[in-house]
């Protein structure tokens, strides 16, 4: 029986899974199993990791003693596949998936391991790299080329910094560096500048050349003593500030935190503003002028503030382009305007047609505009509508022509080429495009009676308005001068400001009779209203 036990345990020990080996006081193996695979030296730890023939092993030993001497059993058993799940595990909480760059997380580690390592107060600096109008990237070269794009940034920005600088992905149009010496302030501004003109220049992806801007912030601790999270945020202010501002790069300080403060107060106005439905439409007429009769209007929005009167945006566009609002303030003024056109044909009679701008950014993002056009479709009243865009929405790229356009013509809706003549205009997107009008911007109607190369350029856009067949709006007429030079001087019809009538706001279904701010009866509208009324 004994003899029939060792017999068994032998065949257990050359059956068993895992590797086995005996290994005597001075770790020579004395004996070893099919499974084992160990070579060299084991270390004193009576449990650890190695790779073996590229794979992980778990090794454990025991030691045991047998006649008279001391010997090991060791076991090594397959760690792979929990290895390479526990690695993957890893990756996926503390790496960037699309840059291979460490995430928030793992920067955020490295930032708190940073401050508890340096008790004298030796500065370090938390930079915050952001991309300006990432989201409109997006939207124009999609999915793929903007994944390849965030890519190449991230490997740029690496080799830009210094060599002992982290790098990390924290959000998606935003990356942040920690500086472990950053230096005196003016040397320091002086990197980031040499990162941003670096990571700045275009990319080039699938054959498209993608142009960027990109701005930083910076917070220096211990000049602000925060933790991780509260570093970040405030090099995200001072990053906000350089947007706006003229520069690439803006060190936090006090002033910052204070306008920052300011913009949270606005941003929570506007969200109020948003959730009380506290956003009205307000109606500029374009003027025939050589008729004496309104052409047509355009939609402008208004919010109503706490004492109930009712202004121009101001600053609420910009920061709702900021903070991703504009499509929920567009669904909300269209409605508006929607209820409001009882009102319009009771003040100006059934004909005037309805311009209605739509931003850049969602002329090109195709999800909005499906369903915007769908809304406007439904409504029976899209001939009536024109869709004010601005040229950048068919400059990167063909998506707004091949996407866009023909959902924006099967559903009878006009198209208005916005700010024309300030931006980058393509004549050949132009072409494309067949607009049913361009609106000259208001740079180069300023003073243009004493303007001569004001003149001459917008004698050439009417020139390119009677090549397409397309009607030239003029924006921004706010004084006799200017409309006399436009009358005598140009074959243009169509003009829209200040001297012609303020935006009016009219009563409708969804607009209550308010306090308001405008002058909103000048005396052209309200001949131009009087005459419409008198025709009913």
């Amino acid at each position: 029986m004994t003899r029939d036990l060792t017999a068994l345990k032998a065949a257990a020990f050359d059956a068993a899974g895992a590797g086995l080996e005996i290994r005597d006081a001075k770790g020579a193996r004395v004996a070893a199993n099919a499974a084992a695979t160990l070579t060299g030296a084991l270390g004193p730890e009576p449990r650890a990791e190695q790779l073996v023939e590229g794979r992980a092993k778990l090794i454990e030993a025991r030691a045991f003693g047998f006649g008279g001497s001391d010997y090991r059993v060791v076991a090594a058993i397959d760690n792979d596949a929990q290895r390479r799940l526990q690695d993957d595990l890893f990756a996926r909480a503390y790496f960037d998936a699309s840059t291979g760059l460490p995430n928030r997380a793992l920067f955020d580690r490295a930032v708190a391991e940073m401050i508890a390592s340096r008790p004298d107060g030796e500065a370090f600096a938390t930079v915050v790299v952001e991309i300006d109008k990432f989201s409109e990237i997006v939207a124009f070269h999609g999915g793929g080329p903007s994944e390849m794009f965030v890519s190449l940034f991230g490997e740029r920005l690496a080799r830009a910094v210094g060599p002992m600088d982290l790098v990390a992905r924290t959000n998606p149009d935003e990356f942040c560096v920690l500086v472990g010496k950053p230096g005196a302030a003016g040397d320091f501004v002086g990197d980031c500048e040499r990162w941003l003109r670096r990571v700045n220049e275009p990319y080039l992806v699938d054959g498209v050349e993608i142009f960027v801007h990109a701005c930083a912030g910076a917070c220096f601790w211990p000049w602000a003593e925060a933790n991780a999270e509260e570093l970040r945020r405030k090099a995200r202010a001072a990053a906000r500030e350089a947007r706006r501002g003229t520069v690439f790069v803006r060190l936090f300080e006090a002033g910052v935190e204070r306008r920052e403060r300011a913009r949270a107060r606005e941003e929570n106005a506007l969200r109020q503003a948003i959730r009380d439905r506290r956003i009205g439409c307000a109606f500029q007429p374009k003027m025939d002028f050589r008729a004496d009769k309104v052409d047509s209007l355009e939609v402008l929005m208004r919010w109503r503030d706490e004492d109930g009167e009712w202004s121009p945006p101001g600053n609420f566009l910009n920061l709702a382009h900021e903070i991703g609002l504009t499509n929920e303030i567009t669904d909300i003024v269209f409605e508006e305007t929607l209820r409001s056109l009882d009102a319009v044909n009771e003040a100006f009679g059934p004909a005037p047609r309805i311009g209605f701008n739509i931003a850049a950014r969602q002329a090109c993002d195709t999800r909005f505009m499906r369903g915007f056009l769908e809304r406007l479709a439904a409504s029976g009243h899209a001939s009536r509508f024109v869709l004010e865009i601005t040229e950048e929405a068919f400059v990167p790229s063909a998506r707004f022509q091949e996407r866009i356009l023909p959902m924006i013509r099967a559903t009878g809706a006009g198209i208005s080429i916005d700010d024309f003549g300030s931006g980058y205009s393509s004549l050949a997107a132009v072409a494309d495009i067949t607009a049913d009008e361009l609106k000259v911007d208001r740079s180069l109607v300023s003073d243009i009676d004493k303007r001569p190369r004001s003149q001459s350029m917008l004698k050439a856009i009417e020139s390119i308005g009677e090549a397409l067949a397309t009607e030239v709006v003029v924006e921004g007429v706010e004084t006799e001068a200017e409309f006399v030079y436009l009358r005598d001087c140009t074959g243009l019809r169509v003009a829209q400001g200040y001297y012609f009538g303020r935006p009016l706001m009219l009563t409708g279904a969804g607009v209550a009779p308010v306090r308001r701010r405008e002058a909103c009866q000048p005396h052209h509208i309200v001949a131009a209203a009087d005459a419409a009324q008198a025709s009913l």
